[in-house]
C-alpha cells in the first residue's frame, strides 16, 4: 500500500491525479471506502504551535492594508509553511517571514522590478530560447530565476503553466516558488540548530541588510509568537 502514501503525498488536486483517485475509488468495495473515509478523517487532537497567516497577519507584519492582498498569496504562504514544515513552530516561522519580508520589501514585490533583459542568453540559468530572460526573471519570495529553475519548480508542483514564466509565477506561487530552494538548501534545519543569524546568511549569503532584517525579525516575533 505503499504506492498509495506517496499517491497522498503528491497529491495536488490537479486534474490528472483527480481522475487517477476517481479510476481507483470505482474499483474498491464500498466497505472498504467508509474504512477509509473514517480513518483519514480522523483527528488527532488539537495541533500545538501550527502557525496559519491570514490578511490580518499580512497587515501586521508590513503594516500595509490587508485589502491589498489577495486570498491566493496567503493560501499560498500557508502551504509554503506547511510543504516545508516551518508552520510547526511560530519561532521558526519568525525568522523566514523576517527575511521574506526584507527581500519583498514587506511584500510588495513578488517578481523582480528590472526588465529582465540581463538574464538573456545566461546558458548557466537555462535561458537558451528567444526571450527567457524576460519570461524567468526574478518571481518570488526569493526571486525565482531562469528557466532551469523555472522547470525544476514546474516539475515540483505538477503544473506545466509554471513554464509561462514570471507573471504566472509571481500570481499563482509566490511564496511556493522558493520551497525547492528552502528544501534543498535545508533551511529549517539551520533554523532550528543555528538561528535567525544562521538563516539570514543562507537566504542571503552574508549580511546584507542586517540591521533591517533584525527589525523585521522582531516584528515577526511580536505578531506570530
Amino acid at each position: 500500500m505503499s504506492f498509495l502514501i506517496d499517491a497522498a503525498k503528491y497529491y495536488k488536486a490537479e486534474p490528472h491525479q483527480d481522475r487517477a483517485w476517481e479510476e481507483l475509488e470505482a474499483e474498491l468495495p464500498t466497505d472498504t471506502l467508509e474504512r477509509f473515509k473514517a480513518a483519514y478523517r480522523a483527528s488527532p487532537g488539537p495541533s500545538v504551535g501550527i502557525v496559519s497567516l491570514t490578511k490580518q497577519t499580512f497587515e501586521d507584519l508590513t503594516g500595509y492594508s490587508r485589502d491589498l492582498f489577495t486570498d491566493q498569496e496567503v493560501s499560498d504562504c500557508n502551504r509554503m509553511l506547511k510543504e516545508t514544515g516551518f508552520a510547526n513552530d511560530p519561532e521558526l516561522t519568525a525568522m523566514l517571514m523576517a527575511n521574506i519580508l526584507h527581500e519583498t520589501m514587506n511584500l510588495k514585490y513578488m517578481k523582480e522590478i528590472a526588465d529582465g533583459w540581463a538574464y538573456e542568453g545566461r546558458s548557466d540559468l537555462g535561458n537558451v530560447q528567444p526571450g527567457d530572460g524576460p519570461r524567468y526573471k526574478g518571481s518570488g519570495i526569493l526571486m525565482l530565476t531562469g528557466r532551469y529553475n523555472f522547470s525544476r519548480l514546474s516539475e515540483a508542483l505538477a503544473d506545466p503553466r509554471v513554464m509561462d514564466g514570471c507573471d504566472y509565477v509571481a500570481t499563482t506561487y509566490p511564496f511556493r516558488s522558493a520551497e525547492p530552494w528552502i528544501s534543498e538548501n535545508r533551511l529549517l534545519d539551520v533554523a532550528k540548530t543555528e538561528g535567525f543569524e544562521a538563516v539570514c546568511v543562507r537566504i542571503n549569503g552574508g549580511y546584507n541588510g542586517w540591521e533591517d532584517r533584525k527589525a523585521k525579525y522582531k516584528i515577526c516575533r511580536d505578531v506570530l509568537c
